[in-house]
């Protein structure tokens, strides 16, 4: 059964990790792909994969796109979006994956620092969100939001208040988001991944130690984000709404 057949896919940042790994699980389960990454040569390609689990390998119809995006100046986005509309219809689903990470002591973080990391991790999403709400209601679509939060939404870690703080507001703005618009029959539901082994690790064997901590004893896998977001994404999931979904492997349990 291909639980998403007939629907357009915004994902933001998909390209690579774990925006490429949702796009690809979607793109198995029948929907057609709109992405934007900074590498749009890495999410064209991905696209292109996408295209190819969809039709099975065989020739056939298909419609994507994928394009160079800041997700943080509203032009762009708002470009990016119109395009979409064009090039492959009205989307159903918008993934606001898109997002950065770094460390940084609060004595030590710049004003620059603070506003990148506010910018590509919550202002991306408002823009995002809203550029898809306006077509939803307009339209009468009962659109569905996966927004990417993070465990650093509840918990803390040193030299990370930066992204702490802006996983936080992800999540506010999802219940937010839920709270407004459900009664327009739109979902927005947010995961919170835990240490997930990608390239945005910023000591990658240093973050295997921590697997040692977690109950199921491994860092997760791009693969198992993205299928929490195919069930957030898909019918299954219809009466779930600003809810914020932990895929840890049981960090949150201690």
């Amino acid at each position: 059964m291909s639980r998403l057949l007939g629907k357009t896919a915004i994902i933001t940042g998909g390209g690579q990790g774990i925006g490429r790994a949702i796009a690809l699980r979607f793109a198995e389960q029948g929907a057609q792909l709109a992405l934007c990454d900074l590498n749009v040569e890495a999410a064209t390609q991905v696209a292109q994969q996408g295209r190819d689990l969809a039709l099975g390998g065989t020739p056939g119809e298909y419609a994507w796109i994928a394009e160079r995006c800041d997700v943080s100046q509203r032009d762009q986005v708002e470009r990016f979006v119109a395009n979409t509309v064009e090039r492959v219809g009205i989307p159903h689903i918008l993934v606001n994956n898109a997002g950065i990470f770094f460390n940084a002591s609060l004595v030590e973080m710049t004003d620059a620092q603070w506003a990148r990391m506010m910018d590509i991790n919550v202002k991306s999403v408002f823009l995002c969100t809203q550029a898809v709400l306006r077509l939803w209601v307009e339209h009468g679509i009962r659109g569905v939001i996966v927004n990417l939060a993070s465990i650093s939404a509840s918990i803390a870690f040193t030299n990370s208040a930066a992204y702490c703080a802006s996983k936080a507001a992800v999540a506010a703005l999802t219940r937010c988001t839920a709270l407004e618009y459900g009664p327009h029959g739109i979902r927005c539901n947010a995961m919170a991944p835990g240490i997930i082994d990608t390239s945005m690790l910023p000591d990658p064997e240093g973050a295997k130690a921590w697997a040692n901590r977690i109950p199921l004893r491994r860092l997760g896998l791009p693969d198992d984000v993205a299928d929490l977001a195919l069930f957030l994404a898909s019918d299954e999931s219809r009466y779930l709404t600003g809810d914020m979904i932990y895929c840890d492997g049981g960090w949150m349990v201690e």
